[in-house]
């Protein structure tokens, strides 16, 4: 009975991890879109500049921080390219 009402109360475990993810889902979607409208050329160039940048950073963990900065870019990216080679 109490676990629930705690469930009702603070959602599931997929619903609390459902509301963490979303904001960074909808900043997917936002890269997602700009991207639509870049070359193949420039798709590959972020890459090429993420790696570039990272390699500058000496501390692993601020390599770490900086990968989850640029997680949602970088998966739209990753959205763009297989969207791309699927429709080839």
């Amino acid at each position: 009975m109490v676990g629930w009402i705690l469930k009702k109360i603070l959602g599931s475990k997929n619903q609390r991890e459902l509301k963490r993810l979303m904001p960074i889902v909808h900043r997917i979607n936002e890269f997602d879109e700009q991207y639509k409208s870049l070359s193949d050329e420039a798709l590959r160039a972020k890459t090429a500049i993420w790696k570039e940048e990272l390699a500058k950073i000496p501390e692993l963990e601020d390599q770490w921080k900086r990968l989850d900065e640029i997680l949602p870019e970088a998966f739209a990216v990753v959205k763009n390219a297989a969207r791309r080679l699927k429709d080839r």
